[in-house]
Order: C-alpha cells, then structure tokens, then sequence
C-alpha cells in the first residue's frame, strides 16, 4: 500500500498549530477520537525515529479526521498548512522559482510534493499555459485520499503563484474529483503580467521567517507533546507545566544582576582616579595662594 513519513505528518501538525494561532492542538486533544489521538500522540510526535513511517492509509484517514474537525471539511486550514510548507521549500530553494512563470515554478514541486511518500504510485502532472491551466495529483488504489491531495494541490499551486511573481487571488481554481484522480484546473482573471518588484520587495518579509521557524517547530512540537500528553495523564501534564513555567523567571534574574556590575566597575574604577587626582592639584594649587596673602 505504501508509508507516509512521520515526520511529515508531524511538520503539518505543527504548521496547523501556527495557521490556527495555537488553537489546533487543544481542539484535537478535546475533539479528536481516541484512537486517532493515540496514533497522533505514539505514532507522530513522540517518535523520534527520523526513519519512521505510516501505514499510508492510516495516515491518510488521521489527516482526514484532523481536517474534519478543525475545518469541518471545507479544508481552508489544510489548504494554508500545505501553502506554508510549499512556500518554505520555495524560500530555501529558489532555484525552484521562474519568476512570472506559475507553471514551471509548479513543476518544480514535483520532488518535494512526492518526498514525504513511500513506495507509492504517486501522480503529479501540470498542464497548460500562464492563462489557463491544471494540475493532476493522485494516489494510486487509495480514492480516499483525494480530498486530501486535493487541499495539498491547491496549496502548493497558491505559493507557487506567489513566488512566481503572479496573485493568487487572481486565479480561479475549479478541483473535480473521479476516483482516485484530483484535476485542479486554474484560470487567471486577469492578463498574465507577472509583478517583478512587488515579488522582490516581499522576499524580506520572507526572509525573517525561516528564522523564527527555526525556533516554533521545536517549540510547537513540546507544546504538541504536553497537550496530547495530558489526554493520556492529566497527573503527568501538571508535573510537567510546573516547571516549564517556572524555568524563565531564574533565566531573566541573572540577567539583571550581570548588567549591574559593569555600571558600579566603571564607576569603582573612575572613582579613584577623581579622587586621588583632585586635591592633589588642589592643595598645590592653594597653597601659593595662602603664601602670597
């Protein structure tokens, strides 16, 4: 049947924790099923194995469920997940990126759309030219996963617009579902003339972002780890918040005191030199004085 990566699954768990303004997890501890909240918990974030895979369909049938009660199938939160991960593989990679040109940017993606698959007859196709065209993903044997592929396929096709140069607002997408094949036909509104300085003047807004990436994925996967951990044991969850919260307030004393001494140094060691100096000049200084009086 093929495997879907763990760490995949976990990227996107905690892409969804961000698009959602930290919302995503609560709401999966409290809503999700139990079985899927175990497989989330054992299977995706505590695993540590970089190696570490799915079953593919059970992996399919956890983000169907993660989908269903965060968006309640519309799929505008997956949608934004996969258009966040495109865009960091666009960011690092901009070799990928043919400015004013969506449909090779789109065909860059190939590789990184099918890395996180294993063993799989995986299909990604794009067609047609800057003013109409379309994308074609599926799973081979797996229909349930097309809606799945579906919100992917949108996502990826939005960052790819973005980084090309063009507005994704300005294309209109129509997805038709048969079977296990997913067609995302695109259509510009509006002539495609692709905005070069717009697309150079919002690479620096881009380029803060890997840099605080850097930090949220391990942030957010300790967050995804006590959340769900207090499902299994709320006992364990209180051990464990007590002394998270209570790690910063020693880090940021130390900080005080360390600015402090360098101030009363500088002012021990001018001190002195005033000192000693001043009624040195000052006692031969007024000592001619008394004598001429």
């Amino acid at each position: 049947m093929g495997r879907l990566k763990s760490r995949f699954v976990r990227a996107l768990v905690e892409t969804l924790q961000q698009e959602t303004a930290g919302t995503a997890l609560p709401r999966l501890r409290h809503g999700l099923p139990a079985h899927w909240l175990r497989v989330l918990s054992r299977e995706v974030i505590a695993s540590t194995d970089q190696d570490a895979t799915l079953a593919l369909d059970t992996a399919i049938d956890l983000l169907l469920a993660i989908e269903r009660l965060l968006s309640a199938g519309t799929g505008k939160v997956m949608v934004a997940a996969a258009a966040s991960l495109a865009t960091r593989v666009l960011y690092g990679s901009p070799g990928l990126v043919v400015h004013g040109d969506t449909v090779r940017t789109l065909r860059h993606l190939r590789a990184p759309f099918e890395q996180p698959y294993l063993g799989v007859d995986l299909r990604f196709a794009v067609d047609g030219s800057q003013r109409a065209f379309a994308l074609e993903l599926a799973l081979a044997g797996l229909p349930t996963a097309a809606p799945w592929l579906t919100w992917t396929g949108l996502g990826y096709l939005h960052a790819a617009s973005a980084f090309s140069g063009h507005d994704p607002a300005h294309l209109r997408v129509e997805p038709l579902l048969s079977g296990e094949l997913v067609r995302i036909s695109a259509r510009r509104a509006q002539p495609s003339t692709a905005q070069l300085p717009a697309s150079a003047a919002a690479r620096p807004q881009l380029r803060s972002t890997p840099v605080r990436r850097r930090t949220a994925p391990t942030n957010a996967a300790a967050r995804v780890e006590q959340i769900l951990s207090r499902a299994q044991s709320a006992r364990a969850a209180e051990s464990q918040g007590t002394p998270a919260m209570a790690a910063p307030l020693p880090a940021s004393a130390p900080a005080r005191t360390s600015s402090a001494p360098p101030s009363s140094a500088a002012a021990s060691s001018t001190s002195p030199a005033q000192s000693g100096t001043r009624p040195a000049v000052g006692s031969s200084l007024q000592q001619p004085r008394k004598s001429a009086r």
